[in-house]
């Protein structure tokens, strides 16, 4: 099966998804029926500050996100969505390097990178790629098909402190704090995703 399409939305929590995430199931059952959506769906708040929400989304390609988008249903599933939001919401899609087989993990990273200068790159990716390969794909990453020199990275971890822990070791330090000299670190948090069939 080829990578997808995953589509990210970072969004502000409405109380009412705090107190109960089942809030977001009529939402994602909307979408569930959309062509060329890779079930399940994967969802949850952030474990730093449950105010801020995520939704995962995996598509065959962005034609059929867009599709779903120019559809009737669309009108549904923004009506059906709205007790979930609590605000702002920003939408990504990324073509990862794998399979993102970290929803599938207790804990997701969530790390979005921007490139200070775009000559980097290289150095980045393969910076990347190494922290990729080194944990069997756990940890994937990819450049936003909206801005090639935003990146996302998902990464699957038994915990919070697990993450922690192994970015701790020499090793990691030294290729993290480089790469955050040549890239921007805007967003790192974490999540306990449900997934949505």
């Amino acid at each position: 099966m080829s990578i997808p399409t995953t589509e990210v939305i970072i969004f502000d929590t409405s109380e009412a998804l705090r107190n109960d995430h089942s809030v977001l199931r009529p939402a994602l059952e909307v979408i569930s029926k959309a062509d060329g959506v890779q079930m399940p769906a994967y969802a949850g708040v952030q474990i730093e500050d449950p105010a801020t929400g995520y939704i995962f989304l995996n598509w065959d390609s962005l034609a059929h996100h867009q599709a779903m988008i120019a559809s009737a249903s669309h009108d549904i599933l923004r009506e059906v969505l709205k007790p979930a939001l609590g605000g702002s919401a920003k939408m990504h899609h990324v073509i990862f390097n794998d399979h993102p087989i970290a929803f599938q993990q207790p804990v997701t990273e969530v790390l979005l990178l921007t490139l200070n200068d775009p000559s980097h790159r290289t150095e980045v990716f393969d910076t990347l790629i190494k922290i990729s390969d080194s944990t069997e794909k756990t940890i994937v990453f990819g450049p936003t098909l909206e801005d090639e020199n935003v990146i996302f990275l998902v990464g699957g971890w038994r915990s919070v402190e697990a993450h922690w822990q192994t970015v701790a070791n020499p090793e990691s330090k030294a290729a993290l704090e480089r790469l955050y000299t040549i890239a921007n670190k805007d967003h790192l948090f974490h999540s306990a995703l449900t997934p949505y069939e």
